[in-house]
């Protein structure tokens, strides 16, 4: 993976929570003055890396952007997630990639793996963050490759089976691999991938949603000492 610069993905978290936020509370949390906030935002200056350090675990390790994320989340009827709400917002995304970024940047990752259609944009956010090759797990044969590492599973909506395709090649014996997801839910994808890992031969290292809905997926990894960050739970 390569070395970010702290000090670039400290401003682009800055300026992406100030669209949610008053620099009145940016200058509460950081303990930064407002006007100095207003300059790295601006690009006018830059942070020290080690400031850009301290702020970017600042904004992690008190909630501010798992709670910029949770205000955009919106639920249909009462109790169904809107999860467009969240997945096709590129301002969400880079910021959830961000958290992501900060979670698991010392976990020498090689891939992100997800499935399609709504794990894809979250996915390609993070692996472009950490640097990482993405594979995504489909509902079909990809054309061009000849051997494929494959999981069926029951899902519920629809009442169906379905099996997910991953080539070989994408999936190297020995990788570091981080699932990424959407949603966890069931966790009956979830698992789905976790064997699909495990039939590679590569490592979990991690596993990273924007959303989880219960407690029912947690099931399925209570046994695996493997990293979980999701950033908001309903």
């Amino acid at each position: 993976m390569i070395v970010k610069d702290e000090r670039y993905i400290c401003i682009a978290a800055l300026r992406l929570i100030k669209r949610s936020v008053k620099y009145s509370y940016l200058q509460e949390v950081l303990k930064i003055p407002a006007p100095v906030l207003w300059r790295y935002i601006a690009g006018i200056v830059r942070p020290t890396r080690e400031r850009a350090s301290e702020i970017l675990r600042t904004l992690i390790e008190k909630g501010v952007v798992r709670d910029v994320i949770a205000r955009e989340l919106r639920f249909v009827d009462g109790n169904v997630v809107d999860m467009y709400s969240l997945v096709y917002r590129t301002d969400i995304l880079w910021l959830a990639s961000i958290e992501a970024y900060y979670r698991f940047k010392d976990e020498q990752i090689d891939v992100a793996l997800t499935t399609e259609v709504d794990g894809i944009p979250i996915a390609l956010a993070v692996a472009s963050t950490l640097d990482l090759d993405l594979v995504v797990a489909k509902r079909r044969k990809e054309l061009g490759f000849s051997e494929f590492y494959e999981e069926t599973y029951f899902s519920r909506d629809p009442p169906s089976l379905v099996t997910l395709y991953v080539p070989k090649e994408g999936l190297k014996k020995g990788s570091r691999v981080l699932i990424v997801d959407d949603l966890l839910r069931s966790g009956r994808t979830l698992k789905a991938l976790i064997n699909i890992v495990r039939n590679a031969k590569a490592d979990l290292a991690g596993i990273f949603s924007l959303v989880s809905i219960g407690n029912e997926w947690r099931e399925v990894i209570k046994d695996l000492n493997v990293r979980t960050v999701v950033l908001v739970s309903r």
